[in-house]
């Protein structure tokens, strides 16, 4: 026996009486966009929207479905709030499981917790500590709050819940890093695989704790032939606003698939087109998006940059030191504690 009511435009409750099930759900977004990593559970053929709720509703690892009405399909996902499409498909929507509890069993937003989902973890580590993912070792969208507000991040379960701050991936709709201070401050991209959590964000997680712990950097390149490298950045620090987010690290280490995998990444300043510490140079302006490029006049400011666009192109461009070299297809740059 099912008994389904609809409460307002945005939220449904689903109760399943047989299993005792109850979840309530809010609309969210269908992002249009080339590259999607989502976390499928399953993609079942049903009837109608509400039965793709209830699929969900009884499934206390889904916190998110997609239901298009042109084929009757019903994609489930571990994690989440709105989902990806590769093209404007009118007829599907998205939809976020705010909280579902079946046998007892209650699912939360990833990262939420507490019988009513009134509690949020701090940051990716505590949540792996928590088991919030539930066993479930994989990249997985989650929220958290170091500071006063919560956002989403992606979470690294297979290496204890480091945190992803920063996403490229060339299979995804060009993403302009071309920004202002402001707009590095408080983060931007619509997508997780092309996203910067911001510079606000990451002071928050790394200073939260009264005595915070020492975080440590990794930064991971692919090569469009798959080779890859690995920096390592130890007891990285970041400061605040006041004095530029200056960044520091005691030591680096580094391996890949090829030579020259040395990544610079000095002890500098965060630089942006209406913000600039590089002087005559003009880094920011030059290549079209922010980072900590190196202040010093007389090295190049391409060292270290892996933000933006080549001369305002258009085009995304991942080069190091040689423009002439092998481009990256994804880099990715991960913050915690191992």
């Amino acid at each position: 026996m099912k008994l389904v009511a609809i409460l307002g435009f945005h939220l449904t409750l689903i109760f399943v009486v047989k299993s005792l099930s109850h979840s309530y759900f809010s609309k969210s977004s269908i992002i249009i966009n080339t590259c999607n990593s989502d976390n499928l559970i399953k993609n079942v053929t049903v009837q109608h929207r509400f039965q793709c709720s209830a699929v969900c509703s009884q499934d206390t690892d889904c916190r998110r479905y997609l239901y298009c009405e042109s084929d009757l399909s019903c994609k489930t996902y571990l994690d989440g709030t709105d989902c990806i499409l590769s093209d404007n498909s009118g007829d599907c929507s998205c939809y976020r499981k705010d909280i579902g509890c079946t046998g007892g069993m209650c699912t939360c937003p990833l990262g939420y917790y507490g019988n009513k989902c009134e509690n949020i973890i701090k940051d990716c580590l505590e949540g792996f500590a928590a088991n919030v993912h539930r066993g479930h070792k994989k990249h997985l969208l989650t929220f958290i709050q170091p500071g006063s507000t919560p956002f989403e991040i992606i979470c690294d379960y297979n290496f204890h819940g480091i945190m992803r701050i920063l996403g490229r991936d060339k299979s995804c709709l060009f993403q302009n890093f071309n920004k202002t201070m402001q707009e590095y401050r408080n983060g931007f991209g619509i997508v997780p695989n092309n996203r910067w959590i911001g510079l606000e964000r990451i002071y928050e997680i790394i200073n939260t704790p009264a005595d915070p712990p020492s975080f440590n950097i990794i930064v991971y390149m692919i090569r469009s032939d798959d080779s890859y490298c690995q920096t390592y950045f130890y007891n990285f620090d970041l400061s605040d606003a006041g004095t530029g987010y200056r960044i520091n690290y005691d030591t680096s280490l580094h391996n890949s698939d090829f030579g020259g995998c040395g990544i610079p990444f000095g002890r500098n300043r965060f630089s942006t087109i209406d913000d600039d510490r590089t002087g005559s140079k003009s880094c920011p302006r030059t290549y079209g998006g922010g980072w900590w490029f190196n202040e010093d006049p007389a090295v190049d400011c391409t060292n270290g940059f892996f933000t933006g666009t080549m001369n305002g192109s258009g085009v995304d461009n991942y080069l190091l030191d040689d423009p002439h070299s092998q481009p990256y297809s994804e880099i990715y740059v991960m913050l915690g504690i191992w």
